[in-house]
């Protein structure tokens, strides 16, 4: 195990045992934890005793800026960067656990740029796409001709028909628009189309609702800006 260092640790989609062995080991060892409030309620008895600060959604990126002003984000950014640096120094364990992937989308992400002088290692976790994938229960690629696109919505929208297009598609459903969603899957692919929803990847009552492109009205109204949503949009692969 590490003697110090600082660690971005994935704890994992949904529930708190979606964390690794890795990541666990290293929770326990840490020093100084740096956590959103959601995470430090989901692990709160493996944090007590330890110094645990809020890591600030968005920090090192431009998303802090739609949550505080220039000035109070830059003072936020400050103190975090003088605190890790410090435990950095004393050769302290130093561990950002995050519940996204902070190599994919996560609010979390500008920690590894911001501090790639100290070489974060990045412990990977149960990402929402693996706990989606696990949630159908089924291959996504059959052979390796086939092509998987994982995206948000604006590369979907701007997509355009007769193109090539992947055999699968899958959306974050962040900040998902489904009547403009439904729109477009219908003017790209056919209304025999297969589709799956996962509404809460990684908690144990997630949903999987399998439908065609042609039936997605029956969706039209679900509320989908839940924890860890994704749609699978393919061709013969769902």
């Amino acid at each position: 195990m590490p003697q110090g260092g600082f660690h971005i640790v994935n704890a994992g989609a949904g529930t708190a045992d979606n964390i690794t062995l890795r990541g666990w080991q290293l929770l326990q060892r840490a020093d100084l934890v740096i956590a959103s409030e959601s995470v430090r309620r989901q692990y709160a008895s493996a944090l007590d005793g330890k110094q645990v600060v809020d890591g600030g959604h968005g920090l090192f990126t431009d998303l802090a800026l739609r949550r505080a002003s220039p000035d109070e984000v830059a003072a936020q950014e400050a103190e975090i960067r003088a605190l890790i640096e410090a435990a950095h120094a004393a050769g302290k364990i130093i561990v950002l656990l995050e519940s996204g992937d902070a190599a994919l989308f996560s609010p979390y992400r500008g920690y590894l740029t911001a501090f790639r002088h100290l070489h974060p290692v990045l412990v990977p976790g149960v990402s929402s796409f693996n706990a989606a994938n696990a949630a159908l229960a089924q291959s996504l690629l059959h052979d390796q001709g086939q092509r998987l696109q994982l995206s948000g919505l604006a590369a979907f929208m701007a997509a355009e028909p007769g193109a090539a297009l992947p055999d699968s598609w899958v959306l974050f459903c962040m900040g998902l628009d489904l009547p403009q969603l439904i729109a477009q899957a219908r003017r790209l692919y056919p209304a025999s189309t297969q589709v799956a929803l996962v509404l809460r990847a990684g908690y144990p009552d997630g949903e999987v609702i399998r439908l065609t492109v042609g039936e997605l009205d029956r969706i039209a109204e679900r509320p989908v800006a839940v924890p860890y949503c994704l749609l699978y949009i393919g061709i013969d692969t769902i």
